[in-house]
């Protein structure tokens, strides 16, 4: 691949007035992206559709791709937002070892597999070119409480637990657990994924082993899913005492690795809240990273360093933001 043939994208998100998104918009077209990840929460399924739908059109009038994110929808995936889902049925939500319901859906609920079909469904009916599955994973602890013990051992994955084994969900120290719940995942994902035919699919996938309740940290089961066109993780550094470019260097290998013997394209998200300022430099390095890494797409988390959220944004969003424009023309016109 050709250094020069790197495609570029961000995320966008916070924003529905349709004269502050057209300016954003002209700004990150501007700046050299072709394709815009837009999120897609249970609040916006129920009160935004028509906003989100003239979001798409308007990245789609640039010529960019567009992308639809599954923003926290059901606990299930990356974002902060709130599910609908768990906090109205509490028989779908996930329950922890300890007999805790947490504030997260369960992959084997049939609630939460309609959710994410209908959530599918919707993201193919508004045009959107892809679909940005983001981090699925179990309850890792949002919202600022504590971090669950193993699980999740509802009814729904007792009963699935069942079904599959003819026996009652065992202990916690059983190997078996941990197979059940990455494919318990698997196939939501398979499912949501074949109810929007129309649209591309993305796969972001927590990066190996930082992660380990996720279930996810065995990529084998997701990286195969069918029709998935593009393979990605995020390996956001935050602040973890490492150099970043070489922690995105670290997590590239095995995504190069997957994406080579599935044929996926490979996308790097590199981190771009919470950069402390005066250390913006850190964002070009990782770019330089993924790109030597071999990455076909790099992409941003988020557009003009994430200032409309004060919870992620950098400190200083206007030199993060100017970071990512060098990282994004000295690539492009290479």
């Amino acid at each position: 691949m050709r250094e020069g043939s790197l495609q570029f994208g961000v995320s966008y998100f916070g924003v529905r007035d349709p004269r502050h998104v057209r300016t954003d918009l002209d700004e990150i077209a501007a700046a050299g992206f072709s394709a815009v990840t837009h999120t897609l929460s249970e609040y916006d399924l129920r009160f935004h559709l028509e906003d989100v739908r003239r979001v798409i059109d308007e990245t789609k009038a640039r010529g960019m791709e567009a992308s639809l994110d599954p923003w926290g929808v059901a606990g299930l995936f990356g974002g902060e937002a709130y599910s609908e889902l768990a906090l109205t049925d509490l028989a779908s939500r996930q329950v922890d070892s300890s007999g805790a319901s947490l504030p997260a859906c369960c992959p084997n609920a049939a609630a939460t597999r309609d959710l994410l079909v209908r959530w599918a469904k919707v993201a193919g009916e508004m045009g959107a070119d892809l679909v940005f599955w983001d981090e699925p994973h179990y309850y890792l602890g949002a919202f600022g409480g504590p971090r669950p013990t193993s699980g999740c051992r509802c009814r729904s994955c007792e009963d699935a637990w069942r079904a599959a084994h003819g026996s009652a969900l065992p202990d916690e120290d059983d190997h078996r657990l941990a197979a059940f719940r990455r494919d318990a995942l698997a196939r939501l994902l398979e499912v949501a994924i074949a109810a929007a035919p129309s649209c591309r699919h993305s796969l972001c996938l927590l990066p190996q082993h930082e992660f380990s309740a996720a279930g996810t940290d065995d990529w084998s089961a997701f990286a195969s899913l069918a029709s998935l066109s593009r393979l990605s993780t995020d390996p956001y550094w935050m602040d973890r005492p490492v150099d970043p470019a070489e922690f995105v260097r670290m997590h590239c290998r095995p995504l190069k690795e997957w994406c080579d013997r599935t044929n996926r394209e490979m996308e790097v998200w590199i981190q771009a809240i919470r950069i402390r300022a005066g250390h913006e430099a850190s964002i070009e390095h990782a770019v330089q990273a993924a790109a030597e890494s071999g990455a076909e797409r790099i992409a941003f988390w988020s557009f003009r360093g994430t200032d409309r959220m004060s919870h992620l944004t950098c400190e200083d969003p206007d030199a993060a933001w100017a970071a990512m424009k060098r990282a994004v023309l000295r690539r492009i016109v290479a």
